[in-house]
């Protein structure tokens, strides 16, 4: 061949130059061949042991073994819906390497009875693609990978060992939560799978270590967990044979040192009060946390000897609970009575929520509806005020009669008599066609210049901080409303916030069979050790799309003291403004149901206030259920949105914990901003931006009882 184009004069170099970019096209589709070939192998695993919270932060783990020889740059992304208009679409960018399984962490949320979850897996800068819908819930054929966890449950989360029957309590126990009798769920979790960030645990009522190898967590599981406690997780730590380091993330949250071990011999009759009368070892190793009885809200239990055997107390707006020692030690021949043991060591740490022993827990009834509590209902006031935008609101019923009669009219009469004029009567199928086309037109430019408006976005955030810690917490509840149908993205915005999209809910309950919509698509890029941020949200013309962003703060904008005066019987405060707005007004509060009024305090200034207790009405008593077609309750919503904020969801277990910090002695003091800046922007659109944000502060009053 090459000999007779020599002869015909060709010369060789076109038939290279083909092979060399058939050869590079080859290579170019080597992972996608390799992937025809091989099969990728992908483990998929939901919640605690399937166990979720609807529409709450989901932990996900996505297990995936590559059969390719070099790694594989790639995009792992999953998409559900959230709720029954938000469809929830995350993106995490990973590199796999050959013959290791990656276990990636992700988080998100899901709707009640979700049917479906699509997970899918490309690479960046190759042709492999791979997807995969996994089915949730599937009643017919008798299949349920989800169980929903209801607001009178509780749901533990446990790691570690799983020693003296702790993973029993669902047989033994049951929840009561304000009378309502709930179920009792533990699932664990290996250590090595612990959720990296704090959105993982925040569907737990309780998170267990129970003698963790506490250096093997990963310095991301460390600050997550540490991070939920300070936003208002439980956490109880069960000391045992691996020393907690003084450096952890963890021992940084106790407000005390753990002092060395010692043999311990435990009193025959508190043996008894926990059903472990038959222990064969009494004595037991227990790390010395003697030093819990000098720190501020913590309690100390010493029994009826002298050794502190365990303690608990705040830490920021969660609880943590420590237990100095092992108690599989005790060796107690019966396991199946040791939720006496455990019960008292739990309790303490849900508040209001009690664990009752019991030999007929209750079953889980969360088949076919899921009753909402009363965060759903804040939400929906929270969202009223979102809504309560001229531009959202019907138009009025007399320009509608007024383009009907006037069309009717037109097509009508007015089309005979003047085609009967001029002899033309053939013709009113045209002109009939041509005036509902320009009514047409008309009414959609009609209904823009009415309605159309400009780019507006509605902000509620609540901030809240305790004195004399660095924990501080945001949340934040938006509403971006679009003049024009496109794709909005937010600038601005840190790698620390937690967004997802939120739907107002009708009723008290969600139901199996609901219309499910979710019709809106939230697109969110996740960080390890980071955040979920939004990289695309399309929202339809004359819509709004409502977000929810949570974040820790590195400080509050305000500090203050408090202290009573005794012989003046009035309360003195003192708030320092730190931030560049104005504080329009505040209060402090002293009690469940007493309140101090406080004043103004300009942008970097100093203020002092005096005042005298009156009634207050507390926070709880704001939420209420707010309909979206009254105008009367859109009003109602306005004016106490800041106080049903406090209630929804990111900001509930904070101001549970900040009420039991009331009861504890302590005052709050709130200054409401009413122009704070926003903290995100749109990128290349003016927007309006209206902002509400309430800041709350936990102090330690002086002089007070």
């Amino acid at each position: 061949m090459t000999a007779r184009r020599k002869a015909r004069g060709e010369s060789p170099m076109p038939q290279a130059v083909s092979i060399l970019a058939l050869l590079l096209a080859l290579s170019a589709a080597a992972p996608g061949q390799e992937a025809a070939q091989k099969k990728i192998n992908v483990d998929f695993t939901v919640g605690w042991d399937g166990c979720y919270r609807p529409m709450e932060w989901t932990p996900i783990i996505v297990g995936i073994t590559t059969p390719f020889k070099k790694p594989l740059d790639c995009v792992v992304q999953i998409a559900a819906a959230q709720d029954d208009l938000n469809r929830l679409q995350i993106s995490r960018r990973e590199v796999l390497m050959p013959g290791r399984t990656r276990e990636i962490p992700l988080v998100t949320k899901f709707a009640f009875a979700v049917d479906t979850c699509s997970l899918s897996i490309y690479g960046t800068e190759s042709s492999f693609f791979w997807s995969r819908n996994y089915e949730l819930w599937n009643v017919s054929a008798g299949s349920r990978t989800l169980e929903p966890v209801g607001k009178d449950d509780v749901l533990i989360g446990v790691s570690g060992r799983q020693g003296f029957g702790v993973m029993q309590l669902p047989k033994a126990s049951a929840s009561d939560h304000e009378g309502h009798r709930g179920t009792v769920y533990a699932k664990y979790r290996f250590q090595r799978v612990l959720p990296a960030d704090w959105t993982g645990y925040a569907s737990l009522d309780l998170l267990l270590l129970y003698d963790l190898d506490w250096v093997q967590l990963s310095r991301h599981q460390r600050r997550a967990i540490a991070q939920w406690v300070t936003n208002g997780g439980r956490l109880l730590i069960v000391l045992g044979t691996h020393p907690l380091p003084d450096d952890h993330d963890l021992a940084r949250l106790l407000p005390f040192a753990i002092g060395p071990i010692a043999e311990v011999k435990l009193h025959p009759r508190d043996l008894r009060d926990w059903g472990c009368s038959g222990a064969k070892r009494p004595s037991v190793a227990c790390w010395s946390l003697a030093a819990a009885r000098s720190a501020r809200g913590w309690k100390a239990f010493t029994g009826r000897g002298t050794k502190v055997l365990w303690a608990r107390g705040p830490v920021g707006f969660g609880k943590v609970g420590v237990l100095g020692f092992n108690p599989a030690l005790l060796d107690v021949p019966r396991r199946a009575g040791s939720a006496g043991f455990w019960v008292p060591q739990i309790q303490p740490l849900l508040g209001r929520r009690k664990l009752l022993l019991t030999h007929n827990p209750r079953e889980s009834n969360n088949r076919w509806d899921y009753e909402l509590g009363p965060a759903a209902r804040a939400r929906n006031a929270v969202l009223e005020h979102l809504y309560s935008l001229e531009e959202l609101r019907p138009i009025h019923i007399g320009w509608v009669v007024l383009v009907l009669a006037t069309l009717a009219v037109l097509i009508g009469p007015v089309d005979y008599l003047v085609l009967k004029k001029l002899g033309r009567l053939p013709l009113t199928w045209v002109t009939a066609s041509a005036s509902i086309a320009l009514f047409s037109v008309g009414a959609y430019y009609g209904v823009e210049y009415l309605r159309g408006g400009v780019l507006q976005t509605r902000v509620v955030s609540v901030l809240d901080g305790v004195a004399g810690s660095p924990t501080a917490w945001a949340t934040r509840f938006a509403g971006i409303f679009a003049p024009h149908s496109d794709d909005y993205r937010l600038t601005g915005l840190d790698r620390s916030q937690w967004w997802s999209g939120m739907a107002p809910t009708q009723g008290d309950h969600l139901y199996r069979y609901s219309d499910r919509i979710a019709s809106r698509n939230l697109y969110c890029t996740q960080h390890i050790d980071g955040g979920n941020l939004p990289h695309s949200v399309p929202i339809n013309i004359w819509a709004m799309q409502c977000l929810l962003a949570e974040e820790p703060l590195a400080k509050m904008p305000l500090a203050a003291s408090a202290k009573y005066d005794r012989q003046e019987r009035e309360w003195v405060v003192t708030v320092n403004n730190l931030s560049e707005t104005a504080i329009s007004g505040g209060y402090l509060v002293v009690a469940l149901d007493r309140q101090v009024a406080l004043g103004p305090v300009p942008a970097g200034a100093s203020r002092e206030f005096r005042g005298r207790e009156r009634s207050w009405q507390p926070w709880e008593s704001h939420v209420q259920s707010v309909h979206r077609d009254s105008e009367t309750a859109g009003r109602q919503a306005t004016r106490v949105v800041a106080q049903t904020a406090l209630a929804a969801e990111g900001a509930g277990r904070r101001t549970a914990a900040i009420l039991d910090y009331l009861r504890s002695g302590a005052a709050v003091v709130c200054a409401e901003y009413d122009r704070a800046p926003v903290p995100f922007g749109i990128a290349r659109r003016k927007c309006e931006f209206q902002h509400k944000q309430l800041a709350r502060l936990v102090v330690f009053p002086d002089g007070r009882d």
